[in-house]
């Protein structure tokens, strides 16, 4: 009797681990890795921008480091259907266009012809993002008093998990994770007039 009970038992437990194994594509964070390179030369393209498309809809803008790669994270509610459209814009290249199915992490290869493209220096390629494409585009600059007070209030926020809900404090979440948290509550350091 107390070897069926074990066998019965390990098969549940089998079950089990098995079932959790299966991961659901529900509210996951998806990764992909875009490789940018030249059609002819296979060489690499610097500071490419890739404008993500899904259900009519622009979900992301990412651009490549000087390697050709750029990284792209993104909770898979967001994308309709499983399914992406991509359109990609180097400098002194034609602009590409292409649609994908993404239910898994991805690599993808992008190989873009020579050609007269959108941009062809940095400058052209700032203006490209501003005006053509409404994305803010920012050098680095000095932070004054107010951003840091700003800074501060928001080091004391809660903040929640836009994917899966999870919720933890601004100190808590690393820094390569923060675009994937929004704020949900704002702590004050401020006393109030009953001193609680």
């Amino acid at each position: 009797m107390k070897i069926v009970g074990l066998i019965y038992l390990s098969a549940l437990l089998l079950f089990l681990n098995s079932n959790a194994q299966t991961t659901n594509n529900e509210n996951r964070m998806l990764h992909t890795i875009f490789k940018v390179i030249d059609a002819d030369s296979y060489t690499e393209v610097p500071i490419a921008v890739i404008v993500i498309n899904s259900g009519n809809k622009r979900i992301d803008v990412i651009d490549t480091d000087y390697d050709g790669i750029g990284i792209w994270e993104v909770c898979s509610k967001k994308i309709v259907n499983h399914n992406i459209k991509i359109s990609v814009f180097g400098m002194n290249y034609k602009p590409f266009e292409k649609s994908y199915t993404i239910t898994t992490d991805t690599k993808l290869t992008i190989e873009l012809e020579s050609g007269k493209g959108k941009f062809k220096n940095r400058e052209e390629r700032e203006y490209f993002l501003r005006r053509e494409l409404g994305v803010p585009f920012c050098n680095d600059a000095l932070i004054d008093d107010k951003e840091l007070e700003e800074l501060e209030t928001l080091e004391n926020a809660i903040y929640q998990h836009h994917c899966d809900g999870r919720i933890k404090r601004f100190n808590d979440i690393p820094t390569k994770e923060l675009h994937h948290w929004k704020k949900i509550e704002r702590q004050s350091t401020k006393k109030t007039k009953d001193g609680n």
